[in-house]
């Protein structure tokens, strides 16, 4: 039986809407997706029947907030085959983790140690290195996409006997190019290199299995895979967690404190200052379960074949260069010459489609490619045929207006 988005969608309120009087179209999933009422009605149910502080009361409401708190901590840890609950640290999000894992990690780099990530990383895998890097007089490596969208041949040379870090996004959330990531992992290791996955791009459309991966650090947010904002995940191996310096400090992550010293608390909770986002990792639970709910093969192919119909669709339309694989990405980038993204965008969102224009937090990316940005179309599960084809039309559209100005 065919995938069907049309149902689906009644499971998402908001996108029964117009915006300008024209039907909405979202297709800027990449930067956040919408949420089901599964996820709605968890966050409703804790502020309605159990809001209270976790770990620290000793009453009805604490009690049954705690309870919920670590079960989602258990949800999500089943949710990417985490091997024990504990390995489940909740965080901001992506970055926010990655950042945790960077300062987690400095007393360990030595000035000329070799910090290498890939030349498709967000700004919040490439900043956090960056200038963890200039902290420690490490040196960050790229590891180079070529011209032509593809890896080096012979990419292996830039893993070295310097290398302490590798961290590399699973898709890039620019022009959905997938990274090797398998055989990069493995490569790391032969270099005893701590690993670090950014799977925020990643969890909304593939299973995720991080004791297949076999990383270290696998971050990834909740508002991208149908969950809250400001709630995210740091998963960790027991051993490489247990190395990481808190990177807050405060209350809940501590078991004794006193002027003079301080006896940090047992994972998770060592990495966790102060009051958590409570009714986030409900949430995050609850997008969990949502997906859980449906045929994630499914799902992918639905997803890959809307962004397979635009790209068919504009490559056969002169004068439009597009930056994604023609394959297995669920999201098109594109720009025109001769006219801003910015222009194009503002077209769109007066007939209702909503995308992205911009960097899309990559400069470096887009440096290479030539471009100051591109225009954006990332699908979700949620999406139609239709939409597909009203972003098509009205980007047509707009190329024909604009190009005549």
């Amino acid at each position: 039986m065919a995938f069907d988005s049309y149902t689906l969608r009644n499971q998402f309120p908001i996108l029964q809407q117009t915006a300008y009087d024209y039907p909405l179209a979202y297709l800027d999933n990449a930067a956040t997706t919408q949420k089901p009422l599964l996820v709605l009605d968890a966050i409703q149910d804790y502020y309605r029947s159990f809001n209270a502080n976790v770990h620290r009361g000793a009453h009805f409401l604490s009690d049954r907030a705690t309870n919920h708190f670590e079960q989602a901590r258990e949800r999500v840890a089943n949710f990417i085959n985490a091997p024990e609950n504990s390995h489940v640290i909740w965080s901001k999000g992506t970055t926010e983790a990655i950042n945790m894992v960077a300062y987690g990690l400095e007393h360990l780099l030595e000035k000329d140690d070799e910090i290498l990530i890939t030349s498709l990383e967000h700004h919040a895998n490439l900043v956090p290195w960056q200038q963890l890097a200039f902290r420690t007089g490490a040196r960050l490596r790229v590891l180079p996409l070529t011209s032509n969208g593809e890896w080096e041949p012979e990419y292996q040379k830039y893993f070295t006997d310097r290398t302490r870090i590798f961290a590399a996004t699973q898709v890039s959330n620019a022009i959905g190019v997938r990274t090797p990531l398998q055989t990069m992992i493995n490569e790391a290791k032969q270099y005893n290199a701590f690993t670090l996955v950014d799977g925020a791009q990643a969890v909304a459309h593939y299973p995720v299995d991080v004791q297949a991966i076999d990383c270290d650090f696998y971050v990834f947010s909740g508002h991208k895979m149908y969950g809250p904002t400001g709630i995210g995940v740091l998963y960790g191996k027991s051993q490489a967690l247990d190395v990481l310096l808190p990177y807050q400090t405060g209350g809940e992550m501590v078991r004794h404190v006193a002027y003079q010293a301080t006896e940090f608390n047992i994972l998770p909770y060592r990495l966790e200052a102060g009051t958590p986002h409570i009714d986030g990792a409900i949430g995050l639970a609850a997008a969990c379960e949502f997906l859980a709910q449906q045929d994630r093969v499914a799902l992918l192919d639905w997803e890959q074949k809307l962004a397979n119909h635009v790209y068919t669709r504009l490559r056969k339309e002169g004068g439009i260069e597009i930056y994604s694989p023609e394959h297995e990405t669920t999201l098109v980038s594109l720009s025109v010459p001769n006219i801003h993204t910015i222009d194009l965008n503002a077209y769109l969102d007066s007939k209702g489609v909503a995308v992205r224009a911009g960097s899309h937090c990559a400069h470096p990316l887009m440096a290479q490619l030539g471009v100051s940005g591109t225009l954006r179309a990332s699908f979700a599960c949620y999406n139609t045929l239709e939409e597909a084809d009203q972003f098509c039309d009205v980007l047509l559209e707009a190329i024909e207006i604009l190009a005549d100005e």
